[in-house]
Parts: structure tokens; sequence; C-alpha cells
């Protein structure tokens, strides 16, 4: 049609103002071209809505998990398999009940729905007052170690109360050393109060590809390419990072919780999502 348009354009010269209706016949061509173009586009990226009957997934837990619920729904964007309900609030943990209440709020979470799985990830305002001086006080460590892990483990219970299966993910490294030294303690302390409740571990240790368990602002995606994978804070993911952590988890969840058969639908590719043919 295109070469039609452009011939009419060459052949018809009798006047100035019919080359400008024609012009203008030809930009709304384009216009329309374009437009159809951009709906194909959003069609195609269109969510696939959950079977009924799909596995819910609810993620519990602070920035840190909100950025994991985002990716679990990009990775499951175009599949019928889960349900993910983000029930995660910015700016909570553990240690301060004044902010939030996290133990009983799952309580209430785990009596209102019917989810087969909680995945859950705290820590990046929990970072454990240990320290007199720039020294560890080991009096300290012990008493933040006894009110943590007190508090990890009433939310596994009341969960697996409900008969919902728990998923634990650690803080992965951060980029401060000092900082990292904090977060490493309050990682052994919440998987070891975590896995003696029933819950599973996912570890975020060498989530950046990388040999050894330092720092990395970048690393390897989903799809083998070098990307920034942690933000600006050197604490939190990127979103193409998060997606690397909500692939660490898909193992875990669907050896726990297995996805309704046959309702796989093929993702739409991306930096973050993995293609499987």
């Amino acid at each position: 049609m295109l070469p039609e348009i452009m011939g009419k354009l060459q052949t018809d010269n009798s006047s100035g103002q019919k080359k400008q209706d024609d012009l203008s016949w030809l930009w709304r061509y384009f216009r329309l071209s374009l437009s159809l173009a951009a709906a194909c586009l959003i069609l195609i990226a269109r969510p696939v809505a959950a079977a009924p009957d799909a596995p819910e997934i609810l993620v519990i837990g602070d920035s840190q998990a909100q950025g994991v619920a985002g990716a679990l729904q990009r990775l499951y964007m175009r599949s019928r398999e889960y349900r993910i309900d983000d029930k995660s609030r910015i700016g909570t943990g553990l240690m301060f009940k004044s902010n939030y209440d996290w133990p009983a709020a799952v309580e209430q979470l785990a009596a209102a729905g019917r989810p087969a799985v909680a995945v859950i990830m705290f820590g990046a305002n929990d970072r454990p007052a240990i320290r007199i001086k720039g020294v560890v006080d080991q009096k300290l460590l012990a008493s933040f170690s006894a009110t943590y892990s007190g508090r990890v483990a009433n939310i596994v219970k009341s969960l697996k109360k409900a008969n919902i299966q728990v998923i634990w993910v650690s803080h992965p490294v951060v980029k401060d050393a000092e900082y990292n030294e904090d977060m490493a303690a309050l990682n052994q302390i919440m998987k070891k109060a975590a896995e003696q409740e029933g819950a599973r571990w996912v570890s975020l240790q060498n989530i950046t590809g990388e040999d050894s368990d330092a720092y990395s602002a970048t690393g390897k995606a989903l799809d083998g390419k070098t990307h920034r994978l942690r933000a600006d804070d050197g604490i939190h993911f990127t979103p193409v990072g998060y997606d690397l952590v909500a692939a660490r988890v898909e193992p875990v969840l669907k050896s726990i919780a297995a996805p309704l058969p046959g309702n796989t639908v093929k993702p739409v590719a991306g930096i973050g999502v993995k293609v499987v043919q």
C-alpha cells in the first residue's frame, strides 16, 4: 500500500493544496499503523489470569519482599500456575512492633485466606543493634537473637498451624562491610529459627553469579547477559536482580506446592524472563 501512496504523491501535481491533502492523509496512515502495532504489543504482553484453583502464594515482608513479589508476578505473568498475593509493607520489620506488628498480622492473614505457601523476606529494616564503639557486644547479640528468633518462630508457627508451607528468603550481602557482617548475623538467627519450625530456607549467597559471596552491583541476569543487579543504596536489588531471586525461589516453591498441570503459558521474552521452550 505504501508504494501506491508514494506514487500518488509523485504524479499528482495539480496544486499545492492537493499535495498538502495527500501528505496529511499519509501522516494519518502512519499514525494508524503505529497505533495498530502498539495494540498488538499490548495484547501479546497481557497478563494471563491464574486458574481459580491455582495455588495461592502469599508474599510477606518488607521492601525486599515487595521486590520479590513483583518478580514472582512477572515470572507467572503469562502463566496460570500460581496466584501471587503481595502482602509486603515498606518500612516494616520484625524488631519494632510500633511500626507494624507482623506476628499479629500474619495470624490474621493465615486465618483470612487459603494460601498454599508463604514466601517471607525481612531484614532491610532489622539491622541488629549489637555493637558498642564498632565492636560486637555478645550480650547485645544474645538479647537481640532471643527477641528476633522468637518473632520468626511465631510467624512460622502461625502459618504452619494453618497448613501453609513457608519459604524464608535470606537477606543478600550488602555493600558496606560492617553492615554486611551484621546482616550475616541476622541471617544466622533467621535461618536457625525458621528451620526449627519447619520452614524452607532459601539462601541468596552468590546470587549475582560471583564465585565468592562478595558484594557485586552487576552480574549475569536470566538472559545470560551482564546487567546492574543491585540498587544504588547497596542493599536492595534492581527489578532484574529480583528476577534472579524469584528464579532461586521457584524450584523450592514447586517442590512444596505443585502447580496445576496444563496451565503453563509460554512467557514473553525479556531481560528478567527466561523462556522455556
